[in-house]
């Protein structure tokens, strides 16, 4: 017996496989294709779009930088056939498992970060900006990722995906026609943000935040930033501020005491859209309707 059916079989007798990885996915009739977060599982669901099953690890409100796996997580990890990450500095609790699971079979573990020709953005102390799924062109070099990944790992089913990212290339297009004109950067107002989370969507949309209140939204900014961040509102008041869920309303209260500017939330993970092969561009749909009402 080769050593290819070997695992094989070890996988159909052993309760959590946690070897899984290796097997050979072509012995299943459908991928089983895991992410990280929702906007990677949106952009999944895209190029699956029924040929297979999509799922996410970090769901709801769970931050993606301090999440822990349970066991159900992990033989979900170990049952994949493709998993799909965004960076090690992002999922940080998950490094140390997908470097493991790079070292073994590196063609069935996706880092988004480190495709070849992705636009990457950095704050100022250097280090990513890993909501990277906010660029289209960032989104359409990653579903042109997963679709030669499964095209190679499910050949009778190529002509099925090589479409789905096709018509996944050609919603791309007809989003940008779309929208391009609902913001206008020529006359777009000041505005704050809770967090530097959108970066990539600012780059495209040719707009950019005067301050954001928090470097990181785990750590409650000290004295002398809140000093900082009342005077930068004092000298240019904005005319609203981009929060998001689970921003602290104290902090923002204080910062911006004696002013009043509009509040708009918006969420960039989609925690609490249902999926399905068209709810990548509807994320987006919704971020720009937010900033769209708040600078224009």
């Amino acid at each position: 017996m080769s050593l290819r059916l070997r695992l094989s079989s070890i996988c159909l007798v052993t309760l959590s496989c946690v070897g899984a990885l290796l097997c050979a996915p072509g012995l299943r009739a459908e991928p089983r294709v895991l992410t990280t977060v929702k906007p990677l599982q949106f952009i999944a669901e895209a190029i699956v779009a029924g040929e297979g099953s999509v799922a996410s690890l970090i769901t709801g409100t769970d931050s993606p930088h301090h999440f822990s796996l349970s066991p159900t997580d992990r033989l979900s990890i170990d049952r994949a056939d493709l998993v799909l990450w965004i960076d090690p500095a992002f999922e940080v609790n998950l490094q140390d498992l997908f470097t493991r699971l790079a070292a073994e079979q590196s063609g069935l573990l996706l880092t988004a970060s480190r495709l070849e020709g992705m636009t990457l953005r950095y704050y100022e102390d250097g280090s990513l900006d890993p909501h990277l799924w906010l660029s289209q062109s960032n989104a359409l070099l990653i579903a042109e990722a997963l679709a030669r990944e499964l095209v190679a790992q499910y050949p009778d089913k190529a002509s099925h995906y090589q479409a789905a990212l096709a018509r996944f290339r050609n919603a791309s297009d007809d989003f940008v026609r779309r929208t391009g004109a609902r913001v206008d950067a020529q006359r777009a107002s000041a505005y704050l943000v809770y967090h530097d989370a959108f970066s990539y969507l600012e780059a495209d949309l040719g707009v950019r935040h005067s301050a954001s209140l928090v470097a990181d939204p785990d750590v409650v900014p000290g004295m002398r930033e809140m000093l900082r961040l009342r005077e930068t509102v004092r000298a240019t008041p904005p005319a609203c501020i981009l929060l998001e869920p689970e921003t602290s309303d104290a902090l923002v209260d204080t910062v911006l005491r004696d002013h009043s500017p509009r509040r708009i939330t918006l969420d960039v993970l989609g925690s609490d859209m249902p999926g399905g092969t068209s709810a990548y561009h509807q994320l987006l749909e919704r971020l720009i309707d937010g900033f769209a009402t708040c600078v224009n």
